[in-house]
């Protein structure tokens, strides 16, 4: 199971590849990292009534669940009269989707291992040859055990892991920013800018 800081990572790198040029949107910054890390909300529930798995990597870590947030997104620029309906809805979907691929990319030490990606074609579970991501094996005895276990020293560790794969992230980006900003020639009419 990778965690929030990887899927905050993930749905950051979706927002700067898909936000607009000039200066930081940070409503659209906070709505990828909340949309990145939305299917783990399938935790609450099972939070609720002490048993914190038993939802976890269903429904909502499906291409089922990406296409209807997709089109909520889209639905709900469309209401407000965005001229640019289609975009909020790809927005949308390319950071919830992070999560599916991080996901897929995450080692499982307890089965099943992956995520029915696919579903509602097919309830395969889906996971990719190759782990990028660390495991957290998560207590499913109650509520304590499940958030003890977030900080255990293998999950300590995990953490590290995830705290400089979002700095080197954020690095990255602003480094690949800066040397553009040094290439690109600067344009005397705006109108041609896209």
């Amino acid at each position: 199971m990778a965690l929030c800081l990887a899927h905050a990572t993930a749905g950051y790198l979706a927002y700067e590849a898909l936000r607009p040029t000039g200066p930081h949107r940070p409503a659209l910054l906070a709505g990828a990292l909340v949309m990145a890390n939305a299917p783990d909300l399938d935790f609450l529930p099972g939070l609720l009534i002490g048993a914190p798995v038993a939802y976890h990597r269903g429904v909502t870590h499906t291409l089922g669940a990406l296409v209807v947030v997709s089109v909520a997104a889209w639905a709900v620029a469309r209401a407000l009269r965005s001229r640019r309906a289609w975009w909020w809805g790809l927005a949308a979907g390319a950071a919830y989707g992070t999560h599916l691929l991080v996901d897929c990319l995450t080692v499982d030490a307890i089965p099943p291992y992956g995520i029915q990606l696919l579903w509602p074609l097919t309830g395969a579970w889906v996971h990719a040859p190759f782990s990028l991501f660390g495991e957290i094996i998560v207590a499913q005895s109650g509520r304590t055990a499940f958030l003890e276990s977030l900080f255990t020293p293998t999950a300590l560790v995990v953490w590290g892991r995830e705290v400089g794969l979002a700095l080197a992230a954020v690095a990255a980006v602003h480094a690949l920013r800066a040397l553009r900003a040094v290439v690109t020639i600067p344009v005397a009419d705006e109108s041609l800018e896209p």
